[in-house]
């Protein structure tokens, strides 16, 4: 089973190179403002629901099974962050656009996926660690810190519009006044951290994958703001402040 979970995270590794060429030079994310609506689709809160669930209920069966005292440390940190993508997350979203299928599924078999991957490693094959050291340190304050900016940065993004109301705005305040997508900026910067503290493949293959996939969309969503709004902010960056 330990090369089976090393192998899943070179795989992940060489699709998110392949993501991320494929989003960088064409291909645009079906989802949120660049979905095709059609019938075959979700309400949007359940199929977030659906497709983020397997990253929580996996690494949570992996803890009743698992021994290793430092991955299930590990684990609760990766639970932190789905409890709020599972059970808070998709019942603040106010948008009303269907979520189409094949998005949704390829959502679930990436968190399936993953979640296995991190769950199963952190159980069973982490390397055991009976002290903190700076790299602990410095991991957890990069995860926190990230959790945090993502967290309000969603709470700015949900607070645009009121009830009922539709249509986009140009996100202001905050971190908003230096790059357009500062809520991927703290994913990306979790992750990290998350996978300096655990210092293993799987955590490394999952950052990677993240920064692929969210990483490129930053972009998308600066030229769409920029093409859609001629008085958008000239000096604001797309994902990283002062810098891209």
């Amino acid at each position: 089973m330990r090369e089976l979970i090393l192998t899943m995270a070179w795989l992940m590794i060489i699709s998110a190179v392949l993501v991320f060429l494929a989003l960088r030079f064409g291909l645009t994310a079906g989802y949120g403002r660049y979905t095709n609506v059609s019938r075959f689709g979700l309400n949007p809160k359940l199929a977030w629901f659906i497709q983020e669930a397997p990253s929580f209920f996996i690494p949570v069966y992996c803890l009743f099974i698992g021994t290793n005292y430092t991955g299930h440390h590990l684990t609760r940190l990766f639970l932190i962050h789905y409890i709020n993508r599972v059970f808070v997350f998709p019942f603040r979203i106010r948008s009303t656009t269907t979520s189409p299928l094949y998005i949704m599924a390829s959502a679930v078999f990436f968190c399936t996926y993953n979640g296995f991957m991190q769950g199963v490693w952190n159980s069973f094959y982490q390397e055991e660690e009976p002290a903190l050291t700076a790299r602990h340190y410095i991991g957890s304050a990069l995860y926190f810190y990230g959790m945090y900016i993502n967290h309000k940065a969603d709470k700015i993004l949900f607070n645009l519009r009121a009830p009922g109301e539709t249509g986009y705005k140009i996100p202001t305040g905050w971190l908003y006044e230096h790059i357009s997508c500062p809520n991927y900026f703290g994913e990306i910067v979790e992750w990290t951290g998350y996978a300096i503290i655990a210092w293993n493949l799987p955590a490394l293959a999952f950052a990677i994958f993240t920064a692929s996939n969210i990483g490129p969309r930053a972009l998308s969503h600066h030229a769409w703001y920029k093409e859609k709004f001629p008085e958008y902010p000239p000096h604001r960056k797309a994902l990283i402040p002062f810098l891209l």
